[in-house]
């Protein structure tokens, strides 16, 4: 064992032993070339093995520190450095506060945890499992435990000790070491069934799982677990479902992959006690007799009473009278440039420059560009999605693009993420029951609810209005190409009152509410190219704000709706007109525009409330300062993750 203040590598000072086992030793150390800064460092050494173990385990060290340095992940333990001194070898990585699983599982009552808080830690564990078997060629862990899952202070969850994973070898049939920890290790990493696989976590996912929610030790009967509801009666009968399927004895019975397990035991719903539905039925009769009867001296008052001239304020309501539709009525051919809904005869549209004719310099953004006047208490979030177009799910993240979360997690494609105004949901869209359909999770609990069910109808790309009433979103016909115009809808924000938006046709995608519910914005190829567009609930006109060359793609405001970021792209025609090049900002009344960066393809500009505006890039997701461009920085690296959305 190292002594406390001993140096290693001329570089890193001992502080303190931390713990052990059977693949080493793990210290607490100082790097002394970065004052302050901690990290871990984990010791092999051989001469503490026995003889006929002392091969595999310096194999088994060096191929811990190959697999840690490829891999780059919120749930995983980064390593920095790798090397070997004295006969000994050593690992560096990342110092990560917190206590493990088994030691929050001893101090909890009865040794199981409250039924979110097991959620939560699966969940996390889910994202982080996902992103092993993700790897080319994926990497099995092997040996998920209690005793090597870490929390944080924070909530976080992170993987330690990757002693025994390993990359899976496609064409050999077994498992050339038998490893694991008795009771969490699945039956063909004894020899069993053949090599192990992704399915090896799964069912070591499925033992822990029943651990955190029952108590129960599973090294006490291995491979013969007790039925969860047996031991625990309070647990859903659906959570128990999920176990008994992932700790099946044969994998091809288990759930296949992470994403389908994770899609199972996070679509689950209690149901109510008949008690409680009754209560629920009595209470929404009370509730329509009295909305009708308020209803009827609302319109007495308005019959018998002076009308109001002033302009109306605050988000409009649109009207409830026009019927739903059938999905055949969504069949309207795109218009043309003859017939491009414009302003109403006698009013003019906006004038706006060709863009094609502003050269990138690096002239500021206007010096009255506003700082917000929204307060709120709340900290800065990011909703982003992860993974290629079409298969993805959908992100949180600090401002900092730490703290990174799977919210919308099952098998199939949830994206576009929006914000609700206080921060505490998420609108997106997922095609999990077949077509494209508008749902809402919850951010602190992640459950989630469908909120359109519309047969033959993919419903898109989901924005709440600054009230949190309503929600505006995209509809066109099931399989249409995702990247084309559709019907512009609205609805309650609980789904209900579905309705186009405004007494015609309103023909685009990616409709954005201005911060005071007066306006939509919006983009639209009506024209041929795609051009961003406001249209204004009041007056129900529509007014072309861009005049581009190229594409002029997802808009979005400033904080006081004084001005609209968007980009552009670098051709108006062919596989390129699709790809971002400049993000630009102008006054949202037309007029002057400015480039506010380019290079490594930016696009899909989010603004926030402290005056940065944040995109995505071939980098990753990124951020600067609206006030004029300055400051830019990676805060996501990868660009699979794209389609940032400030919190509001």
């Amino acid at each position: 064992m190292l002594r406390q203040g001993i140096l290693l590598q001329n570089r890193y000072r001992i502080l303190r032993w931390v713990g052990g086992g059977g693949m080493g030793e793990v210290y607490l150390a100082e790097d002394t070339r970065l004052p302050g800064r901690r990290c871990a460092i984990k010791e092999m050494s051989p001469a503490q093995q026995k003889p006929q173990d002392r091969n595999w385990a310096i194999h088994a060290f060096q191929q811990e520190a190959q697999i840690l340095a490829q891999l780059r992940h919120p749930g995983l333990i980064a390593v920095t450095n790798f090397f070997s001194e004295r006969n000994n070898w050593y690992l560096v990585m990342d110092y990560v506060e917190g206590e493990t699983l088994e030691e929050r599982l001893k101090r909890a009552p009865r040794g199981h945890l409250p039924l979110d808080e097991a959620m939560d830690i699966i969940r996390q564990l889910c994202d982080g499992l996902e992103y092993l078997h993700g790897q080319h060629p994926p990497v099995v862990f092997r040996d998920l435990k209690p005793g090597n899952v870490m929390i944080t202070p924070q909530g976080g969850v992170r993987l330690i000790d990757f002693g025994i994973a390993r990359f899976f070898k496609p064409g050999q049939t077994r498992d050339t070491v038998a490893l694991g920890t008795p009771g969490y290790a699945a039956p063909e990493q004894y020899g069993r069934q053949g090599q192990s696989d992704a399915r090896a976590d799964i069912y070591s996912l499925g033992v822990l799982l029943h651990q955190m929610v029952t108590g129960y030790d599973p090294a006490t009967t291995p491979f013969n677990l007790p039925s969860p509801r047996a031991l625990n009666t309070d647990l859903p009968q659906q959570i128990e479902a999920v176990i008994q399927r992932a700790t099946q004895m044969q994998p091809d019975q288990r759930y296949q992959s992470v994403r389908e397990l994770r899609r199972a035991l996070f679509r689950w719903r209690t149901p109510f006690p008949d008690w409680a539905r009754w209560v629920w039925i009595g209470l929404g009769i009370a509730g329509t007799l009295l909305l009708g009867l308020c209803v009827v001296i609302m319109v007495w008052v308005w019959l018998w009473s002076p009308k109001p001239t002033a302009t109306p304020t605050g988000t409009p309501k649109l009207p409830t009278n026009i019927p739903l539709p059938s999905p055949s009525l969504l069949t309207v051919t795109v218009p043309t440039a003859t017939n491009t809904v414009t302003s109403k005869p006698g009013r003019e549209a906006i004038p706006t420059p060709d863009t094609s004719s502003v050269i990138l310099t690096d002239t500021p953004m206007p010096v009255d560009t506003p700082t917000p006047t929204v307060s709120r208490s709340a900290p800065l979030r990011i909703a982003y999605v992860h993974g290629p177009v079409a298969n993805t799910d959908v992100y949180v993240a600090d401002a900092d693009g730490s703290g990174r979360t799977c919210v919308a997690c099952a098998w199939c494609d949830e994206a576009e993420p929006a914000w609700s105004p206080d921060g505490t949901h998420i609108a997106y869209q997922s095609n999990c029951d077949g077509n494209y359909d508008i749902w809402i999770v919850d951010v602190g609990n992640h459950n989630a609810v469908q909120l359109t069910f519309t047969p033959g109808v993919d419903e898109r790309e989901p924005h709440w209005s600054p009230d949190s009433s309503q929600i505006v979103y995209r509809a066109s016909v099931a399989g249409s190409a995702r990247n084309t115009d559709g019907e512009l809808w609205v609805m309650n924000a609980d789904g209900s009152s579905q309705q186009r938006l405004g007494s015609m046709a309103i023909r685009g995608r990616s409709p954005i509410w201005s911060p005071d519910g007066t306006k939509i914005l919006f983009m639209s190829q009506r024209n041929g190219r795609w051009q961003v567009y406001i249209y204004i609930l009041f007056t129900g006109d529509t007014n072309r704000l861009t005049n581009c060359s190229t594409n002029c793609r997802w808009p979005c405001w400033s904080p006081d709706g004084r001005y609209v970021a968007y980009h552009s792209t670098e051709n108006a025609t062919g596989s390129r007109s699709a790809i971002p090049e400049i993000i630009w900002v102008m006054y949202a009344e037309g007029g002057k525009v400015t480039p506010l960066t380019t290079g490594h393809q930016p696009g899909r500009p989010s603004w926030s409330r402290d005056g940065q505006i944040i995109f995505n890039s071939n980098r990753g997701i990124e951020a600067v300062f609206a006030a004029d461009g300055s400051g830019r920085r990676i805060l996501i690296n990868d660009d699979d993750n794209w389609a940032p959305d400030w919190s509001e």
